[in-house]
């Protein structure tokens, strides 16, 4: 355990805050505007207008779904920053990320990209597996970068009985850290499973019959991206939404009350 600093100084967490915030910038702004390049240079405005006027239902579904996902993603993250920044006294490494933190965003912004590039359902369902893998084994890195900070600032607001601030660190200790997210990634790989059955079963029409609609098989697997996507992407943004109002209802009653420790009676 990291012993408390004798006073909150911030700076290392000011600037690894602003180290993460400087890297969701690039990967998920940058580089999707360099991908769309890629994609586009060649053609001329004619074409991309010709493109969009034939584009289908099916792919304003998919495509749709990946931008529900993509600006999710992006305000996430700066938002899990910004909670975790004003709960922790300071972070490890004096607020310098490890190359082996740079290496997992670089690996995640990758297969980020190879989402956004891949243009058929089959590479689609496969690169989100791999891409659903990469991001719970990122999780687990987080989980133990963030302990020793977590456990710095636990231990100093103890010692400084800052009862409503250790409050506000639990909450944002579960946010980050909570059992909530194995729950989640086992509905999200469920889903996946679901996906890759849509993949891999042949059927022997064009259509299924759904409530008595006949639905295209290919709408079916647009649908699923978009399922995916909203039931993961809700499931967390509850959460964070959760968290972000009780941090703010502590402080607003610390601003109004002073708090002391309940003292349990002795047996």
């Amino acid at each position: 355990m990291m012993p408390a600093p004798e006073g909150p100084s911030r700076i290392s967490t000011w600037l690894l805050a602003r180290t993460v915030r400087a890297i969701i910038a690039f990967g998920f702004i940058i580089l999707p505007f360099f991908f769309t390049w890629l994609k586009l240079s060649h053609l001329s405005i004619a074409e991309i207008l010709q493109a969009i006027s034939n584009a289908s239902a099916i792919d304003y579904i998919w495509k749709g779904a990946l931008i529900i996902y993509f600006f999710s993603w992006v305000w996430g993250c700066k938002f899990d920053v910004n909670l975790q920044e004003v709960v922790y006294i300071r972070v490890a490494n004096a607020g310098v990320l490890p190359l082996r933190a740079f290496a997992i965003a670089g690996v995640i912004i990758a297969m980020g990209g190879v989402l956004l590039w891949v243009n058929t359902y089959p590479a689609f369902v496969v690169t989100l597996t791999v891409f659903t893998l990469i991001d719970h084994l990122a999780w687990r890195y987080l989980v133990g970068f963030l302990g020793p900070p977590i456990q710095t600032s636990r231990k100093y607001y103890e010692n400084k009985l800052d009862y409503v601030e250790l409050e506000r660190l639990n909450i944002v200790v579960d946010e980050v850290a909570g059992s909530w997210k194995w729950w989640r990634n086992i509905m999200g790989l469920a889903l996946i499973v679901a996906m890759l059955g849509l993949v891999y079963y042949e059927p022997k029409m064009d259509t299924v019959s759904i409530g008595g609609l006949q639905v295209s098989w290919q709408l079916l697997q647009a649908l699923s991206i978009l399922v995916w996507v909203v039931a993961m992407e809700a499931w967390i943004w509850y959460i964070r939404i959760r968290a972000r109002i009780s941090l703010n209802i502590l402080q607003n009653l610390r601003s109004k009350y002073e708090f002391k420790a309940k003292v349990m009676p002795t047996v």
